[in-house]
C-alpha cells in the first residue's frame, strides 16, 4: 500500500523528471536553431565560380583565417564568439570584403598569367599565405619596429620586438634572423644617434649570438662611441664566428695602431 508521503515523493520525483525533460527539450530546441551549416549553393559570389559547393566554399574560407589569423567576422558581418548562424554572410558591407575580392583576383592574374609567362618549372602556386603569414597586413619586421621607433622611441621598439619574438617566433610570420635589427641600428647610427643604435645592435648579439655580421656591426657603433676595448672585443667575436670576414680584420688592424 502506498502511503500519502511516498505519493508525496513520487510527485515530486516525476514532476523533476518533468521539468528536465522540458529543460532538455528547450536546449536542444535551441541548439539546432543556433547550428549553422555550410550553404549547398552559395550567394553573391563574385570571384570564385558560381557553382562552388559547401566543400569548395569551406576550404576557401578557412584558408584566409588561417592565412590573415583573423576570424569570420573580419571580413562578413557579425559579433566575434557568437553562432555564425547570426553572421549576414551574403552583406557587402564590409570594406574588408572588397579588399579579400581584389587580392583574390591579383592572385588569379599572378598564377594564370604573370607565373605561366615566365616558362619555368616547379614555380609555385601565390596564395594569400604566401604574404599574410598569419597577418591582417603583410609587413616585415622592419616595418613593425620602425613604426614603433619613429613613434615612441628605441625603448619602445626593442619593447615590441620582444613582444613580437614571444608571439611568433619559430614560424614564419617574421624574419627573426640578424638582418631586420641591423637594419633599424644603421637607421639610427644614420640619424647619429649612437646610444639608440647601441642598443639595438646590443639587442642583436643578444638575439643572434651566432652572427658574425651582427657582433660587427657591434663592433662599429661601439668604434664611433670611442669604446675601443668593447670594439674590439665585438670584432673578434664576429672574426671568431667568421673567419673571412675581412671588414674585422682590417678593423683590428685599425684599432691596434
Amino acid at each position: 500500500m502506498t502511503t500519502p508521503n511516498r505519493k508525496r515523493r513520487l510527485f515530486d520525483a516525476g514532476r523533476t523528471v518533468f521539468y528536465a525533460c522540458v529543460v532538455l527539450m528547450f536546449c536542444v530546441s535551441s541548439a539546432s536553431a543556433q547550428r549553422w551549416r555550410w550553404p549547398d549553393k552559395a550567394e553573391n559570389l563574385k570571384v570564385m565560380p558560381k557553382d562552388s559547393d559547401a566543400r569548395q566554399l569551406r576550404a576557401a574560407m578557412v584558408s584566409f583565417v588561417n592565412a590573415l589569423g583573423v576570424r569570420c567576422n573580419y571580413c562578413h558581418v557579425g559579433e566575434n564568439g557568437q553562432p555564425l548562424s547570426t553572421f549576414d554572410f551574403i552583406s557587402d558591407k564590409k570594406k574588408a570584403k572588397e579588399t579579400a575580392r581584389i587580392m583574390m583576383r591579383m592572385t588569379h592574374a599572378i598564377n594564370n598569367q604573370h607565373l605561366t609567362e615566365l616558362n619555368k618549372e616547379h614555380l609555385h602556386e601565390v596564395k594569400c599565405i604566401t604574404c599574410h603569414q598569419g597577418q591582417e597586413e603583410p609587413v616585415t619586421l622592419e616595418h613593425v619596429l620602425s613604426k614603433a621607433l619613429a613613434e615612441d622611441g628605441v625603448d619602445a621598439a626593442i619593447a615590441k620586438y620582444h613582444e613580437l619574438r614571444e608571439r611568433y617566433y619559430g614560424g614564419f610570420t617574421y624574419d627573426f634572423r640578424e638582418g631586420p635589427l641591423n637594419n633599424i641600428g644603421y637607421e639610427l647610427l644614420g640619424k647619429e644617434d649612437v646610444a639608440g643604435a647601441t642598443k639595438i645592435f646590443q639587442l642583436n648579439v643578444e638575439m643572434n649570438p651566432k652572427s658574425a655580421n651582427a657582433y660587427d656591426s657591434l663592433g662599429e657603433v661601439q668604434m664611433q662611441a670611442g669604446d675601443k676595448e668593447a670594439a674590439i672585443v665585438s670584432y673578434k667575436k664576429s672574426l671568431e664566428l667568421n673567419p673571412d670576414n675581412r671588414n674585422a680584420k682590417q678593423m683590428l688592424e685599425k684599432l691596434a695602431e
